[in-house]
């Protein structure tokens, strides 16, 4: 079969079909059909999260699959193990259905498919994360603070001379971008090929029914960064002498080396493209509410606890889903095997049953930590503490060096029903204060 048709056939079947009911539904007025597709409009994302969590605490979905924006739920639901992450097998109720969708699968290094952490269940999921977790141990992110700080503060000097700029191209997504490149031991001059293999690649993480050209675009990423890094694993393994976390995890051999390209790509992807929202959303909760930027520049301690409020304000994870392998009992509904639960994470943090005021951002919000921007449960986000020291260390610094840092116009959102975040985030700079040297690691990190 031609690769061309035979990629087209695979995106229909397993992507098209789907895509095609939920415009139906959205067109309908459907709320979550609407969150779910409605990717071109997300100012209106928290809005149609308000009416997904007026139809109940848990409700019925698409294809006789069921959604909640219930904080309690969503987090009961992320941590029981009658619940199991979605497969491409999900993907149709029909087996002949299945069956295509196998056959014409392109057999490329796919996020949303196993070996990825991101959808394997025990035992394999426990083998694959205990492997891979020396990667984010507190000892190995400790030893990670001082070259953040540099890397940090070495992005902050190349904006000397500016009054203007993209902040998300020009900050925040050089910091995670510059630490993960580390972490992979990959040469400073090739961090422009991760970015050109992670944002198109990242499309078949951001939305849960991608579109043709979407899918052809991470396809084709995905597929060339799949080479990009096997001769990097091999060239790691040739020279011997790096020391990076990639290398040392490839000093196990229980790993494949699918397993290890599909770490390496994950950590590019959830540690990278993730980041670099996270930065962006909370920059720009921040300079819409200077009276608390004003009080955190004034008493910096607060950082930690704004973090979390920043996370918990605008979510990057927007959506998770989970299947049933038996039937389950929630809040008087009955969820049969193989019927999905969608977790609305963003709807969670807004709870007002957990959070008060839940549409208000306030980075003194005594349980700000409760939010399950990380998720829960086995596939808790192994890079949280990553996460938190590297926006802790690069908000403070930012706001530090340009403490008159304003919006120079509208922020672009992206379009992403999965993975909120900030495009373009126009910015004034304003004069920058005189900085010795970087600040102390502020505490509070841990994940």
């Amino acid at each position: 079969m031609d690769l061309h048709v035979k990629a087209r056939a695979h995106w229909f079947l397993g992507y098209g079909l789907a895509r095609s009911a939920l415009k139906v539904l959205a067109h309908r007025g459907d709320p979550f059909a609407r969150l779910l597709i409605d990717s071109d409009r997300p100012e209106n994302t928290y809005r149609l999260i308000e009416q997904i969590r007026q139809q109940g605490r848990i409700s019925t979905a698409i294809a006789s699959a069921w959604v909640t924006a219930d904080a309690e739920v969503v987090r009961n639901v992320l941590r029981d193990d009658r619940f199991r992450t979605i497969k491409p097998i999900d993907r149709s109720p029909f087996r002949i259905v299945r069956w295509l969708v196998a056959k014409t699968d392109p057999d490329m290094m796919n996020p949303v498919e196993p070996p990825s952490l991101l959808v394997v269940d025990p035992p394999v999921h426990t083998r694959l994360r205990r492997l891979v977790s020396r990667a984010f141990t507190p000892r190995a992110i400790d030893g990670l603070q001082h070259r953040i700080h540099a890397i940090t503060d070495t992005v902050l000097d190349d904006l000397a001379g500016h009054t203007h700029c993209d902040l998300i191209a020009a900050f925040a997504a050089r910091i995670p971008i510059e630490v993960i490149a580390e972490m992979l031991g990959v040469p400073r001059d090739e961090i422009p090929q991760l970015h050109a293999f992670a944002e198109p690649g990242a499309k078949l993480l951001t939305t849960t029914v991608p579109a043709w050209d979407d899918f052809r675009a991470a396809s084709a990423a995905l597929l060339e960064f799949e080479g990009y890094i096997a001769a990097h694993i091999e060239r790691l393994r040739r020279s011997g002498a790096d020391d990076s976390i990639l290398s040392a995890v490839l000093q196990d051999s229980d790993l494949t080396e699918e397993e290890v390209r599909m770490f390496a790509g994950l950590l590019l992807g959830a540690g990278f493209i993730t980041t670099t929202h996270a930065f962006g959303n909370a920059v720009v909760a921040l300079l819409r509410h200077p009276e608390q930027l004003a009080h955190l520049q004034a008493h910096p301690e607060g950082w930690p606890n704004a973090v979390e409020e920043t996370l918990r304000y605008d979510s990057v994870a927007q959506i998770g889903v989970r299947v049933a392998t038996e039937p389950v009992e929630i809040e008087g509904c009955s969820i049969d095997e193989g019927q999905a639960v969608f977790v609305v994470i963003a709807g969670a943090n807004r709870d007002p049953a957990v959070f008060d005021r839940p549409d208000e951002f306030d980075t003194t919000r005594a349980n700000a930590r409760e939010h399950l921007s990380f998720s829960s449960g086995i596939h808790v986000c192994i890079g949280a503490a990553l996460a938190r020291l590297e926006l802790n260390i690069g908000l403070h610094a930012l706001f530090r060096r340009y403490p008159q840092l304003a919006l120079d116009g509208e922020p672009t959102l992206n379009e992403s029903t999965l993975l909120r975040g900030v495009k373009h985030l126009p910015v004034s700079l304003g004069p920058a204060a005189v900085v010795n040297a970087s600040p102390p690691a502020v505490g509070g990190v841990g994940g």
